[in-house]
This record gives C-alpha cells, sequence and structure tokens, in this order.
C-alpha cells in the first residue's frame, strides 16, 4: 500500500496482513495522519497477468455505459490506463491460468476507483482510495477470496460473492423475506406496469420555472383513463399486474419535486385518484407510485438553496440534465431523508400499497455533502438511503429504485433497470449477468433500460429478459423526451385511444403468459451461467432448473424444470 502525497510523494504505508490457504485480507488503519495523503495506492498484488493469458478481469459497472463484464486479456496488446469509478459493487475477480480470486472492497466501499492499467505486456488492477487530506471514517479494507475447482470462473466469482453477503446477513433470500411480506409474493408473481400520467417539456422550456411563466402540462392518461386500463387488463386475462403511477404529483413527471401535493389536478385531483386505487385493489391489482427525495426545483413550495448539497469547495450542486422542472438541485441527503419522512406518510394516506418506488435513489453513487450545516460523507448518504428505503417497506409494503447498487440491493424489492446499456467496448468485451448471479432470488429486477416492453420490441430483447431472469416490467409514455433521449428505447405502450389500449395491454398479457411458466424461478439462486457455445447460453438455478437461450434459434428451452415450491 502506498500514499500519493500531495506534491506526489510516495511513500510506503504500514499495513496489517491476514491471510489461510483461501483467504487474504489487506488493512490500513484509519488512524494514520492523512493530511497531506492525497490518495492511497492498493496496488498489494501487484502484476496480475500478461497478455498471453487466457483469463480474464471481471469488472463491476462504474459511470458511462461500462455494464458488468469480462475483460480477456490476450485481447488487449497495446499499453492503457484505465479507470471505473463509482463501482456500484465494490468488487473484481481475476481468472488467470495460475488463480482465480474474487477481491472485495470492504472499507471504505465508496471512496475508491479501481485502476486498471497494462504497460511492457503486464497487467495491473487495483484500487485507488482518493482521500484529498480527509480522514477516513473507517480502515481502508480489502478482502481476497481465492477459489478452486468448479468455482474458478466468474460464476464461481459471483456465487462466492453471495455467500459473502449472506453468511453476513446482508442479503436474505426472497423466500424468506415473502414469508413476511405480502407484498412482495404479489410482485413476484406479477409483471410491473409503470404509467407516465402527465409531465412538462423535457428537458424544460423554462429553465428557472415559478407559478407565473411554468410550461404547461401535457396530459397522457389521466386517472380515470387509468381505470380504463386497468378493466382492459382484466378483461384480457392479466389477473396479476403491479400499477406504478408516475406523475400523480402536483404538476406531473418531475414537476416541482420535491413538493408532491396537491395531486395533480389536470389528472383528475386526489378524490378520483383516491377512487382509482380502491377501483386497482378491487380488481385484484396492487398499486403504488412513484415519488422522488433527492432532487429539488426552484418551483416546489418547499424548495430552499440551503438544503442543496454543496461539493468540496462549497458550491451547490447542480443536476447535469435539466428535468420538467427546470434547473435540478442536488438534495443533501440528510435533508432528503428528513423530507421523505414528513411526505412519505401522507402518499401512503391516499392509499398505495406495494412495491412504492422512488426515484434515482439505486442509481446514484452515495452523494457527499460539505454544507456546514449539514455535513455527510458516502457512509452518512448510505445509511441515509437505507432509513428511507425502510420508512417506505413500514408504510407501503416494499420499496424499489432505478438500479440497485450494492449498498441498497439488500433494501430493495424491485429494481427497474439493473443497468442501462449492453454496449461492448473499451473495458467490456462481454456483458455478464454478474448483478444476477449475485442477487437473483433477493431481489426482482429487470435487466437492462432495453428490456423495459421487451414484448414490444425484437425477440432477443425478449430472450434477454429470461437470460437474466428478469421480471416483465412495461411502461406506459416511456418516450416522453422532447429531445429523443429516451434511455428506455423508442418503442413505447401507449393507450390514446381504444385500439391503442388493446394493443398494449396485448403486449402485455403475452408476456405475462411466458412469464408464467418461469416466474417460480425468482425465488431461487442463478447459480450457472455460461456460454456453451456462440450465441448460445445456459443458465442454472439453485432448484436444478436449467435454461438455454440460443439467440442463433432466436428461443429458449426449459431444459430442466427443477423443483417447484408448493
Amino acid at each position: 500500500m502506498f500514499g500519493i502525497t500531495s506534491d506526489n510523494k510516495r511513500i510506503e504505508l504500514p499495513v496489517q496482513i491476514e491471510k489461510t490457504n483461501d483467504y487474504a485480507c489487506v488493512i490500513v488503519s484509519k488512524d494514520l495522519d492523512y493530511s497531506y495523503i492525497r490518495q492511497v495506492e492498493a496496488d498489494f498484488f501487484g502484476i496480475v497477468a500478461d497478455t498471453s493469458d487466457s483469463g480474464y478481469l471481471v469488472l463491476p459497472r462504474g459511470v458511462g455505459n461500462q455494464d458488468y463484464s469480462l475483460f480477456y486479456f490476450n485481447r488487449q496488446k497495446e499499453n492503457f490506463e484505465s479507470r471505473i469509478a463509482e463501482s456500484n459493487m465494490p468488487f473484481f475477480g481475476i481468472k488467470t491460468e495460475q488463480q482465480t480470486v474474487l477481491a472485495i472492497v470492504t472499507g471504505m466501499p465508496y471512496d475508491y476507483t479501481l485502476n486498471i492499467s497494462l504497460k511492457n505486456g503486464k497487467y495491473r488492477i487495483y484500487p485507488v482510495f482518493k482521500l484529498d487530506g480527509e480522514s477516513p471514517y473507517e480502515d481502508l479494507k480489502i478482502e481476497y477470496f481465492y477459489l478452486t475447482g468448479d468455482d474458478a470462473n466468474y460464476s464461481g466469482i459471483a456465487r462466492r460473492y453471495r455467500r459473502y453477503k449472506l453468511d453476513k446477513g446482508e442479503i436474505v433470500p426472497l423466500s424468506v423475506r415473502m414469508q413476511t411480506s405480502e407484498a412482495l409474493r404479489y410482485a413476484a408473481d406479477s409483471v410491473m406496469i409503470r404509467i407516465r400520467c402527465g409531465w412538462k417539456p423535457a428537458p424544460p422550456q423554462v429553465l428557472h420555472q415559478t407559478p407565473e411563466n411554468e410550461p404547461p402540462m401535457h396530459v397522457a392518461c389521466d386517472f380515470n383513463r387509468v381505470g380504463n386500463l386497468l378493466d382492459e387488463l382484466k378483461t384480457q386475462g392479466v389477473d396479476k399486474a403491479e400499477i406504478c403511477l408516475v406523475g400523480w404529483n402536483v404538476k406531473g413527471h418531475d414537476g416541482r419535486w420535491p413538493q408532491a401535493f396537491p395531486v395533480c389536478q389536470e389528472l383528475g385531483g386526489e378524490e378520483t385518484l383516491k377512487q382509482l386505487i380502491l377501483k386497482a385493489q378491487k380488481l385484484g391489482y396492487q398499486i403504488t407510485c412513484h415519488t422522488n427525495h433527492t432532487d429539488q426545483y426552484e418551483i416546489a413550495d418547499c424548495y430552499n438553496p440551503e438544503n442543496t448539497r454543496r461539493n468540496r469547495v462549497g458550491k451547490p450542486v447542480i443536476n447535469a440534465n435539466g428535468w420538467s422542472g427546470g434547473e435540478m438541485f442536488d438534495l443533501c441527503p440528510e435533508i432528503g431523508l428528513k423530507q421523505a419522512e414528513q411526505v412519505l406518510p401522507k402518499v401512503a394516506d391516499l392509499g398505495f400499497r406495494g412495491i412504492h418506488y422512488i426515484d434515482v435513489l439505486g442509481t446514484v453513487y452515495p452523494r457527499k455533502c460539505y454544507h456546514p450545516a449539514h455535513f455527510v460523507n458516502s457512509k452518512k448518504a448510505v445509511e441515509c438511503a437505507k432509513k428511507m428505503c425502510i420508512r417506505a417497506k413500514e408504510l407501503f409494503g416494499g420499496i424499489s429504485s432505478e438500479g440497485a447498487y450494492d449498498f441498497l440491493a439488500p433494501y430493495l424489492d424491485y429494481g427497474l433497470y439493473i443497468s442501462y446499456s449492453r454496449e461492448t467496448g473499451g473495458l467490456c468485451h462481454k456483458p455478464i449477468p454478474f448483478w444476477q448471479l449475485v442477487y437473483h432470488g433477493t431481489v426482482l429486477s429487470n435487466p437492462y433500460t432495453d428490456t423495459v416492453n421487451s414484448s414490444f420490441k425484437d425477440k432477443n430483447i425478449q430472450l434477454k429478459l429470461i437470460e437474466y431472469g428478469g421480471r416483465p416490467t412495461f411502461y406506459f409514455y416511456s418516450a416522453f423526451m422532447d429531445n429523443g433521449n429516451n434511455w428506455m428505447g423508442a418503442v413505447d405502450a401507449k393507450c390514446d385511444n381504444e385500439t391503442e389500449l388493446a394493443a398494449s395491454v396485448s403486449k402485455i398479457k403475452q408476456s405475462y403468459e411466458e412469464y408464467k411458466k418461469l416466474r417460480y424461478l425468482q425465488t431461487e439462486f442463478m447459480e450457472q451461467h455460461e456460454e456453451t457455445e456462440e450465441n448460445v447460453f445456459v443458465i442454472t438455478y439453485s432448484n436444478g432448473a436449467v435454461i438455454k437461450i440460443d439467440y442463433n434459434k432466436g428461443n429458449y428451452e426449459l431444459v430442466k424444470e427443477g423443483t417447484k415450491l408448493c
């Protein structure tokens, strides 16, 4: 371990080392003098492999389009240096011809980048803790697990990571959690249907909005129309669906967050919404909604510039993308939690029950706040997110968000999409379902943005949902951006008229019927994923079920059904 000082000197730091035959742990104490240290390079094991090695790195997802991936040593010949910032799982895996290793950053896991380099034919991979003179809030710690035999592959690395989480009690199997959660039991059997009811222009036409200059809201699906959609679902035989209303709040989706009330008048208002909720529940559907407690707009009645989180130099943090409410400011996580604790009970009083959705929470890195009145480090930001999830579960029965960053996965019931993109290139030679190999059977999920509305899209997208063990997820009016940057794709579910409504529900019904054959696997761990030949994948579950996905033929086969729970 080396500390890099503010004047770029490299100094060796004292380390504690624990080691057995299949385990090693390296610790640097938090009690050292870090006032002059810019970063700590945890290059403990040095050279990993060379360019002739047939092995690979198993990499987490970071910022940008990098997905969980395999990076093959023998595909890269030119020198390079790259880094994965903001890893959503604090691990990396190494498979060489000599050994297979899982490394987990278990101390300061939210404050490092993963550096990967090739120089003169030799690879290095190591975490770099970014401190900039700040004392760490806990020891710097990396744990290494050495794997052999049938575990010496990326599936084995994922299984070991899962076992680590299970042994510590950080995750609990769905089969156990469902025993005390009716909402979760229902969710596992149902398809998710999100409905964007209304919105103001996005990107915003007016950056700094007031009640006088606020753009008008587009109504796509008012509460009465949602009721018609429920009737059509029932008519076509979709007996289990979870409905999530997006933009039910004042001025629609991203209208005035963190202000939620009054219920959007343009959609029908509060009494009509309450009647809709009762109707959904009488029809046998769970109905929930979408809230946001991480951002604030100037037009919100509770807007306060002092609630915006500050960066290291004390400046307010503005979201890179303005949304429907105008310029968006990051809320300090501590303030966001306090506001959620006030707003969520009022939302629950409307009658919503099920897997409530809190926007952004599971897809952003822990947000530090340097405001002197409410300083929040990474660890405290994580604690705020966890507390918000726990409170939402108490009120609604469950909690979901985008993504499923590792720190939040144990608290989530459902991830709307785990990754944004399946693009290859850079450090991604081959995408793999690493998150699913770890968390399937403990969290419900949909794998990608493009697997939303999967049955509306081509066969390969539908197969990808099955390959990754996903819960079918649909989004009415997902393509709403005026600039065309619709991250879930241009193919959309709509209900502007009776023909569109019936056709969209028919696509949902198609996916639901397919899902009913496989939904019993949601409570099972994904034990093995392998490409047996080009574009042919075999997935094995903990109950013995085996699924074969053949992209060449455009089909899948349940090769072995496996044990079903009664």
